[in-house]
């Protein structure tokens, strides 16, 4: 039996918004850009994350090459990654992507583009980690707000490099903003807000980063 994923802080005294992957508003997106509610996900998309990453696991281990999982990406699909390497090489695949310029989202587009990103996790069909997942969710909802540089995406292949951006910071790396204090190392902020940096496993730095949470923000 599944245990029960408790991501929302237990002191917080805000109202807790339930994603399920499914049935997000673009008013109720609008709505949890301002930090005045806390993120969790519904039992049922919870269990669709878990059974998502026990089929990436069981890739691994049975040595079964797949496409970003245990191989290089584009030009290097054909280079079979190392099991031992394979942290190493969604970390590379995060840094090497995280290359926007110009001046950075405002903290309600960024906190839009988590919970698009989060959104997407609850479906359930990304292979994100519970605890990835969880460490997400706790720097959302004690508004650590990675910095993501207005200018960078391709568009037609997703937001590349804005959610490389929104990853790096969630790994302890580059800046970040917090009410309390504004921008900082990503490093302190997230030590100061007792959460610890992700780190990354097959598959999860392409699962970060496939995806439109950028133009999705902007345009709601």
């Amino acid at each position: 039996q599944m245990e029960p994923h408790i991501a929302a802080p237990e002191t917080s005294e805000l109202p807790v918004f339930y994603l399920d992957g499914h049935s997000l508003l673009p008013a109720e997106l609008v709505s949890l850009s301002h930090g005045n509610r806390v993120l969790n996900l519904t039992p049922e998309a919870w269990k669709r994350v878990e059974e998502a990453r026990n089929v990436i696991d069981e890739v691994v281990s049975r040595g079964q090459v797949v496409y970003g999982v245990n191989t290089g990406f584009g030009n290097f699909a054909s280079v079979t990654i190392a099991d031992d390497q394979l942290e190493c090489l969604q970390e590379n695949l995060i840094r090497s992507h995280a290359s926007g310029l110009g001046d950075p989202l405002s903290p309600e587009r960024t906190r839009m583009m988590m919970v698009l990103r989060i959104n997407v996790f609850a479906k359930g069909h990304s292979g994100i980690s519970v605890k990835t997942l969880q460490r997400y969710l706790h720097a959302f909802n004690k508004s650590c707000l990675p910095w993501v540089p207005e200018k960078g995406t391709v568009g037609a292949s997703g937001d590349l490099a804005p959610l490389a951006h929104l990853a790096l910071g969630l790994l302890g790396e580059g800046k970040m903003w917090h009410p309390s204090v504004g921008w900082s190392t990503a490093q302190k902020i997230l030590s100061e807000q007792g959460l610890q940096p992700i780190k990354l496993s097959a598959k999860e730095g392409l699962a970060m980063i496939n995806g439109t949470a950028l133009m999705t923000s902007l345009g709601a």
